[in-house]
């Protein structure tokens, strides 16, 4: 049996992010990295297979996004990183902190190392604090059990490694008096023994649309220890506090339609209008190498978070009186959450006969734990529609919160992976999970309480075959179950309703030049969900248990590195969402496209390097028209974005640059979070910006 050293344990963990190109059967450990800001990351354990193998031998269509790439493009949120990916199109708003559609669905599920992670005043932080950020298209129940049918987007934390790390220093300034900035260093504390990483970051963002001020502030930290030569041990831990003052929620339909000329008014102008939130992240994971053939890991996670609510939401034209609004939606209301679990997973390498064979087992189990408080949004007041005046909360009359709900949900779950080299060209990986989840409602005003337990079984299965050593071809078949989040907003009526049914199958092809570059992806898939259960637009309150939503579709993304200087990339994303068979509200809906699903997204990029100090960037992103109901009477226009940037390195290691987003201008709604409302994008932005590494 091979020994490992405390010197290769250390070079292994220092090597950690990066992905393991191993032949099957072969011992020797080739990882392999880049410093490119336009190279694509290898992809994180349990993004889409918590196996130690490559993208390449995953029949799923993944993407990543790379901290350098973040950094070079100067991203400040998670949906401006994630909405350049193929058929990925969605917004931030004050309901929803990254409101995500892919495949014809929405949301998508969020999980921070690998982890199914509640709430969203983590998704609001920096994205400098992540090391990437990996997408899987289509369901994730064979990795996470009750998973959103759409896709999945796996929040990779900066790691501690004892590769020697630069002191990192970035700010920028940009319109509306907005400022950000991040600290960020890391590296050996003993030699192969002890490694650490520190991330902080704080923010003012301001906004086009008047009184609007957010305050984020993020400390990252994470430490490695290697105890023993066969040992390693890791913890992560992540504080984020945030603040908005006087969030936007959109600005009022005036017969039928949004004015543009109010679009800078702020509607929500109390004088105590504010979401704020705080959560803690905490995972400890140890390892053990027993040999090269197999390994042993135990992952611990933690998370609690609140998040608050005090605004006036919901704005339309009086009835009583002209040139007023009536504001409506006094709400005052918070989410705690809290998450604790653990699991482990044994993984093995070795032959089956005379095939190479991957194998890993695994349990998992986590009790989550989530409160609401609410005043159930009364109230109520009238405002002129220009120049409104700043009221206090009060002015609307409305209650404070109290308990609504308290909902308790126990998971467990068995899960086994393989993958079954049948030639040195053909593999088969397969994927099986069973869950158990136990709910419990406890409906505080009503006073009920309500049990259920649900059991079901998800599997993924599909080859992957090498026409060349650059050339793959994949297929699969994936089953899985959905709630979403909805979950924790049924009413007691609506907790006997079934899980959703999801099946999808997928085909493509996954390819590079033999110099590597240039790459391209290119999948197609049919998705399906049946039993399906929305949230009636007419009844808030109200859930649907109906027959079936499809989905079909083609994606392809690639990069081109034509030249030194030059790196080209793009993708395009055609999408065929509709209700097979739907009622809502009392209308037949078979045959329409489910809201805020636009048929085409593409994305279009170059950077060029006119001198080794001297760079030019253009990113050009394009979302096809979509829908703001279901009943598809109200649509929203097709809308084309372009963002330019210029860097300069003054000296080593310091480099300064601008960006502008939006140059044109563009006016346009991302979407709407009420019937009577609109959300305008923000308009033209400038930004000066520094990044030092020492």
């Amino acid at each position: 049996m091979m020994t490992l050293t405390r010197t290769s344990l250390a070079v292994l963990v220092s090597l950690s992010a990066a992905a393991a190109h191993a032949a099957p059967g072969n011992d020797t450990l080739v990882v392999t990295g880049s410093t490119d800001s336009n190279a694509i990351p290898p992809l994180s354990a349990g993004s889409a297979s918590r196996l130690a193998i490559s993208e390449r031998q995953i029949p799923r269509h993944t993407e990543s996004v790379s901290q350098s790439t973040i950094t070079t493009r100067g991203w400040r949120s998670l949906t401006e990183v994630v909405e350049t990916l193929p058929g990925l199109s969605g917004t931030t708003s004050p309901t929803l902190s990254n409101s995500v559609s892919l495949r014809g669905f929405t949301p998508l599920a969020w999980l921070y190392d690998g982890v199914l992670t509640p709430g969203s005043t983590l998704q609001g932080g920096d994205p400098a604090h992540y090391q990437s950020i990996d997408v899987l298209y289509g369901t994730g129940s064979v990795l996470n059990g009750l998973s959103p049918a759409g896709g999945s987007i796996n929040l990779i934390p900066r790691r501690a490694t004892f590769a020697a790390q630069p002191l990192e220093l970035d700010y920028a300034w940009s319109s509306f008096a907005s400022q950000r900035m991040h600290i960020g260093t890391g590296g050996t504390l003993i030699d192969n023994l002890a490694a650490g990483r520190l991330d902080i970051s704080a923010a003012s963002q301001g906004s086009q649309v008047e009184h609007v001020r957010q305050r984020p502030l993020r400390a990252t930290g994470a430490l490695l220890l290697t105890p023993t030569a066969t040992t390693m041990l890791t913890f992560n831990l992540d504080r984020m506090t945030e603040h908005t003052r006087n969030p936007y929620f959109g600005t009022p339909r005036l017969n039928g339609k949004p004015d543009r000329h109010l679009r800078y008014t702020n509607y929500n102008n109390l004088r105590d209008a504010w979401i704020r939130g705080h959560a803690t992240s905490f995972q400890a994971t140890q390892s053990w190498f027993a040999s090269p053939q197999w390994s042993l890991e135990n992952k611990f996670y933690y998370y609690k978070g609140l998040r608050e609510w005090h605004n006036v939401e919901r704005y339309y034209p009086s009835a009583t009186r002209t040139g007023f609004l009536t504001r409506d939606s006094f709400g005052d209301l918070s989410h705690k959450d809290a998450l604790t679990g653990d699991r482990i997973t044994l993984q093995a390498s070795g032959s089956i006969g005379q095939y190479d064979n991957q194998i890993l087992a695994g349990a998992d189990v986590s009790k989550r734990t989530f409160s609401y408080y609410s005043n159930s949004f009364a109230g109520e007041d009238n405002v002129p529609l220009l120049n409104p005046p700043r009221r206090p909360f009060s002015s609307g009359n409305a209650p404070r919160r109290s308990a609504v709900r308290q909902i308790t949900q126990n998971q467990s779950a068995l899960f086994l992976e393989d993958r079954l080299s049948l030639t040195d060209t053909l593999a088969l990986l397969g994927q099986l999970r069973y869950s158990r989840v136990d709910m419990h409602w406890n409906y505080q005003q009503q006073g009920q309480h309500i049990s259920r337990r649900y059991d079901f079984t998800s599997l993924g299965i599909g080859p992957s075959w090498d026409l060349t050593r650059d050339i793959t071809l994949y297929a699969s078949y994936t089953t899985g179950k959905e709630p979403g989040e909805d979950m924790f907003f049924l009413g007691p009526d609506q907790t006997a309703l079934p899980l959703t049914a999801v099946r999808q199958y997928e085909a493509g092809i996954k390819a590079s030049l033999p110099d590597q570059s240039a790459a391209m992806t290119l999948a197609v898939y049919d998705l399906q969900k049946k039993h399906l259960f929305e949230q009636d637009e007419l009844r808030p309150g109200v859930w649907n248990a109906v027959g079936k939503q499809t989905s079909r579709g083609v994606e392809f993304s690639g990069h081109w590195h034509p030249r030194e200087a030059l790196t080209l990339g793009g993708n395009l994303a055609w999408t065929h969402a509709r209700f097979n068979s739907f009622r809502q509200g009392g209308q037949d809906l078979a045959g329409k496209t489910p809201r805020y699903v636009p048929q085409w997204t593409a994305n279009l990029s170059a950077s060029y390097m006119l001198t080794r100090q001297l760079g030019l960037g253009a990113q050009l992103h394009y979302v096809g028209s979509s829908y703001n109901n279901n009943a598809n009477t109200d649509k929203m226009p097709h809308y084309t974005t372009l963002d330019l940037s210029s860097s300069y390195e003054i000296v080593p290691g310091i480099t300064l640059g601008s960006r502008v987003r939006n140059l044109t201008d563009k006016t346009y709604a991302w979407q709407r979070t009420y019937a009577t409302q609109a959300l305008f994008a923000p308009g033209r932005t400038w930004e000066a910006f520094v990044n030092m590494r020492f």
